[in-house]
């Protein structure tokens, strides 16, 4: 096992670094967030992108590939599944009514059970969990992949397939990051601490979002929104 897992690691050094962000070694968590633009934690500075390879021995010839399992946080062991906090997301949008007027993509459909919700969602913060909704009429349909990159600010376009975070209830990814593109109104909430979607108002260029422990507050900055963090 000891040979094993020294190989492994020697494997994943070897690695260019966007390539080292998709692989973990073998039953230790290992951090893996390279270029990422990470949310916040609660306690301020940011979270980091950690992964573990729980793949046994045996299954060397499994088809779906490694087990990984990843989780943000200010270490492996104490942090959650990044997917985990999106459906945690979309599912307090979903208790307080905010999806109810939006249609559903039907069952039938590549995007079954999906809110065709014209919002974007960036996740910002962890610890408590807390998002952005930006206003984008085409965020209710899948963006062709072409138009993919557009949805995010320029300072994520370039490594956007790592700011996202899968689709939990909506037809496009569910991003992350202290960036946000300027365009359309904005939203925020935080389902941790049962704040429902409110205004964010960024008519002076800079608006803040008050917590229990701590603020973020969002500037317009290069053409593009930063969120950063403050005390209380």
């Amino acid at each position: 096992m000891r040979a094993f897992l020294l190989a492994a690691f020697a494997a994943a050094l070897a690695l260019p670094a966007n390539a080292a962000q998709e692989v973990g070694l073998p039953f230790v968590w290992t951090d893996q967030t390279g270029q990422r633009d990470m949310p916040w934690m609660g306690k301020g500075g940011r979270a980091r992108w950690y992964v573990i390879d729980k793949t046994k021995p045996w299954d060397f010839m499994n088809p779906r590939g490694p087990t990984l399992e990843i989780h943000w946080g200010s270490s492996g062991g104490s942090g959650e599944s990044p997917y985990d906090a999106a459906d945690r997301a979309m599912d307090y949008l979903a208790a307080v009514g905010f999806l109810k007027p939006w249609p559903v993509y039907p069952e039938d459909s590549s995007q079954k059970n999906a809110s065709a919700l014209p919002y974007r969602v960036t996740i910002v913060a962890v610890k408590p969990t807390v998002a952005i909704l930006r206003f984008d009429l085409s965020a209710a349909i899948e963006d062709p992949i072409e138009f993919f990159r557009g949805a995010f600010p320029p300072s994520h376009q370039d490594n956007a397939s790592d700011q996202g975070l899968g689709w939990s209830g909506t037809p496009n990814k569910i991003m992350f990051g202290t960036h946000v593109v300027d365009r359309g109104s904005l939203l925020w909430f935080c389902p941790d601490e049962k704040i429902p979607p409110r205004p964010l108002d960024l008519s002076s260029g800079h608006a803040e979002m008050a917590l229990k422990d701590f603020r973020l507050a969002v500037d317009r900055k290069g053409g593009e929104l930063e969120v950063s963090w403050k005390k209380r």
